[in-house]
């Protein structure tokens, strides 16, 4: 096995375990970058607000697809990684369970690194302990201060998930579960009947009729256990299959997409565009002061997303327009989503809306830019640009689309 590849399924798995003691403690999550930290932290704020606390987990499943995409860049270098799993998810208010949901989903998360990057030292401002930046994320394990840090690399710079229809690689072992437990309880049954109900025979008799007639039919209703089974699957992947309909425009979209945009941007990286825009979204859903936000410069009524508490990607978006003007770039993209809310129970419901995003002409895809750490174009200096519109050090106002995509407009379509 390729050694990149191993060692990236190795960071795959070590943020997915990691990602269940976090929805637990809010501790312990490994190689996620501070953006990424700050969207799963809102969420989780988010969710505390209702009162209610969501424990998420994935698991392997056999014979499980894997695999990854490799964008190199200079300095960085990103790796689209994506895994099949079991998705479980628990929604409790005190230790009452709300919901309770295992979901067959595809895991796809963007792992950055950076060539030549040797993880250092850094030292507590509070009790002087030293320690590796890698292992600061959740703070200082002596003093639990917690202070801000630069990314230490590998780090997933976005995820997402999409969900199967079933769990293809159990679908088969199900299968074969129910015809044998079907077959051997219409079995028995048959032939313990057939064993007291012709007593008029010699008991040898009875005995091997009713192991042929309990052997017949339970062949019999394990066939039909099968068939039954297998329309039952066949309804649901045409139910399925009909409600994904209207995400067949979406298709065509990387395509047509990084066409368009080659002329301004020859790195774009569709993959990369598609976790971004999505976390973005997820960042603004979350919020609770839109108005502050650098990322959103609509003026739209958002009070429908106050009450989201899971948002899901259902695999597809669809291009609506690109207008590349003298000095910016506008994608109008219709996203196709699942989501939870919350109001008075929890239920999904999918969801469709339309995104104009923004970013001027000149500015190329980097894959390790950072809101979180921005540097002041005036005055060198670094600040935290998610909730700041002007440099804190010399009052320079910054605007992000000189460096990064903006939303400009949401609408629920």
């Amino acid at each position: 096995m390729d050694e990149n590849k191993s060692l990236s399924s190795y960071y795959l798995d070590a943020f997915l375990d990691s990602y269940h003691e976090w929805t637990l403690y809010g501790k312990g999550l490994k190689y996620a970058s501070r953006e990424l930290r700050y969207c799963l932290n809102a969420q989780k704020k988010r969710l505390q607000e209702k009162g209610i606390t969501a424990e998420e987990c994935y698991e392997h499943v056999k014979d499980e697809i894997k695999g990854s995409l490799l964008k190199e860049g200079d300095p960085y270098e990103a790796r689209i990684l994506y895994r099949e799993g079991n998705r479980m998810t628990t929604y409790r208010n005190g230790e009452k369970i709300l919901k309770k949901y295992k979901t067959p989903v595809t895991f796809y998360g963007c792992l950055l690194d950076k060539k030549n990057y040797v993880d250092h030292l850094c030292t507590c401002p509070n009790c002087g302990h030293q320690t590796l930046l890698s292992e600061l994320n959740d703070g200082c394990p002596y003093c639990s201060t917690v202070f801000e840090t630069d990314d230490s690399y590998p780090c997933f710079t976005s995820s997402y998930m999409v969900n199967n229809i079933v769990e293809r690689a159990s679908l088969m072992d199900r299968l074969k579960r129910r015809m044998i437990i079907v077959g051997i309880t219409a079995g028995l049954l048959i032939f313990v009947a057939f064993l007291f109900s012709f007593k008029e025979y010699v008991w040898y008799f009875r005995i091997l009729g009713a192991l042929f007639m309990g052997g017949l039919y339970g062949g019999v209703f394990a066939f039909i256990a099968y068939m039954g089974s297998s329309l039952f699957l066949a309804v649901k992947v045409f139910h399925e299959a009909g409600k994904s309909l209207s995400l067949l425009p979406g298709l065509n979209t990387r395509k047509k997409l990084t066409k368009k945009l080659e002329s301004v941007d020859p790195g774009f990286s569709f993959e990369y565009f598609e976790g971004r825009i999505l976390s973005l979204f997820r960042t603004i859903a979350y919020s609770r002061d839109r108005d502050s936000l650098s990322i959103y410069t609509g003026h739209q009524d958002l009070s429908a997303l106050d009450d989201l508490i899971d948002i899901q990607y259902r695999g597809a978006l669809q291009l609506k327009d690109v207008r590349i003007g003298e000095n910016t770039t506008q994608i109008r993209i219709k996203a196709f989503l699942r989501n939870t809310y919350e109001k008075g129970h929890i239920y999904h419901k999918d969801e469709n809306y339309l995104l104009t995003v923004e970013r001027e002409n000149g500015s190329f895809t980097d894959p390790g830019f950072s809101l979180l750490r921005i540097q002041c174009p005036n005055c060198g200096g670094s600040f935290d640009a998610l909730h700041e519109k002007h440099c804190p050090h010399c009052g320079s106002a910054y605007d992000l689309v000189h460096d990064d995509w903006v939303i400009t407009e949401i609408r629920k379509v």
